[in-house]
């Protein structure tokens, strides 16, 4: 019965809400109407549905397609509260009601040539609360174009080329200016957009607030001290090694301690963030096998703070050893310049001037040089997952929704994608000790 009333509200009382709040919509005659729920799209925390529509716009003839996804909370209140559902969903739904559309404002007073509309799927409805024609429960409900009708698809699984990254690199970019474009021309209305993201900590009150992420950020680091100490001919740059030693006396029974102090603020640097940037949450659409655009999507993990957690996510997530060695410096100047320009469009200020300062490439490497590490230890936790076989990665997804708690849990996460899984962890912890990117445990 809870299916039935689902469907009925989805495409009777939420396609009229649709119709009548988006103008170029609004009047129209629906002809035929279909809902399906694509296993494809099915979502790891969030139900997926694809609501196909047939209309007619008044005083035409002809028909028109409307294809939408409708993105809701999965579980019950125990799963939703235990995986932060309740922190993660109102985050996006907030992104797509009030940040975009506020950076989108900005980028068109300023009359650049920034094209934001192209930087996520068009939102035909966005709210939170009480939906009683749905469910009992709060729910958060998020309509948006299907953007896979415009030939927008996922990349590869995992590991990104330079074509790939680089436009990953800009978008992020572009979206991260905004907000220090706001703190020169407008500090209030950029801590009015703050204010509203609901914390999302990895400690709060002294306490482990993310129970679950934190399980995961143990057994996998203590999966990694394992097969350091049983590899060490791997590491042998002893400040790499020593840097690893320091990790783990410091941090190895807290990772997250470590992650807590990677959100730290200031009134400089900190931007609205993405929060899960990485290949998972990105669409590309291609020309000749040529990535030549990007859409970003699933802002669950918004926060406030250094576009360091931004940047080292999907750089140490989707960058294979020998693509990390070749092109990290260029990826971060890539990243620098067009961050740099697109302040210095959106505010109409010289790149001389004194209030850029801050935004120089030295400046700005100096403050990401202290939070990259954060990728590095995302990596840690995510790449077993990502490098598993279906049948480990089923397995995951199952104790994770079931009983995070569970001896067979922490089994299947510290042997999932096997020793070349190790490997690849290792090799990105020693990137992040080579930069400098650990100098932090020394102070």
């Amino acid at each position: 019965m809870d299916g039935d009333r689902r469907e009925t509200y989805l495409k009777q009382q939420l396609l009229t809400e649709i119709l009548s709040r988006n103008p170029d919509l609004r009047g129209a005659k629906v002809l035929q109407c279909t809902l399906r729920m694509p296993q494809s799209m099915d979502g790891f925390m969030a139900t997926i549905y694809n609501l196909e529509v047939t209309f007619r716009e008044t005083g035409c003839s002809e028909s028109k397609d409307l294809n939408i996804l409708i993105k809701v909370m999965k579980g019950d209140e125990d799963f939703r509260r235990q995986s932060l559902g309740l922190i993660l969903f109102p985050n996006e739904i907030n992104v797509y009601r009030n940040i975009l559309p506020a950076f989108k404002q900005l980028i068109t007073d300023s009359k650049s040539s920034i094209e934001a509309g192209t930087w996520c799927p068009r939102i035909y409805y966005s709210e939170q609360g009480s939906f009683p024609g749905y469910s009992d429960q709060f729910e958060t409900i998020l309509a948006m174009q299907n953007v896979q009708c415009l030939g927008f698809v996922s990349g590869p699984r995992l590991d990104l080329d330079e074509d790939h990254l680089t436009l990953m690199t800009r978008k992020i970019a572009q979206f991260h200016a905004c907000s220090y474009a706001l703190r020169i021309l407008n500090n209030q209305k950029l801590n009015q957009l703050v204010e509203a993201i609901i914390p999302l900590n990895f400690i709060q009150d002294g306490k482990i607030f993310f129970e679950s992420c934190d399980l995961v950020f143990r057994y996998t680091q203590e999966r990694m001290y394992k097969y350091f100490d049983a590899n060490t001919e791997l590491v042998a740059d002893t400040n790499v090694r020593a840097d690893i030693e320091m990790l783990r006396k410091i941090y190895g029974s807290e990772p997250s301690r470590l992650m807590q102090r990677c959100l730290e603020q200031d009134d400089v640097y900190s931007v609205i963030l993405h929060g899960d940037y990485n290949r998972n949450n990105v669409l590309f659409k291609y020309q000749n096998e040529t990535p030549v655009d990007m859409i970003m999507i699933d802002f669950q993990e918004n926060r406030f703070g250094s576009p360091a957690l931004d940047l080292s996510f999907f750089m140490y997530m989707n960058m294979t050893e020998d693509v990390r060695e070749r092109s990290w410096d260029r990826i971060l100047r890539c990243y620098h310049q067009e961050l740099f320009e697109c302040i210095c469009k959106i505010t109409d200020l010289p790149a001389d001037d004194v209030r850029l300062e801050p935004y120089s490439f030295e400046s700005i490497m100096l403050h990401l040089n202290d939070y990259l590490a954060y990728g590095a230890m995302i990596a840690v936790k995510f790449l077993p997952v990502m490098m598993g076989l279906p049948e480990e990665v089923e397995l995951i997804v199952h104790y994770f929704h079931n009983d995070i708690h569970a001896d067979g849990f922490k089994e299947i996460i510290q042997k999932s994608g096997g020793d070349v899984a190790n490997r690849r962890i290792m090799s990105v912890v020693s990137h992040c000790s080579r930069m400098g990117y650990l100098k932090f445990l020394w102070k």
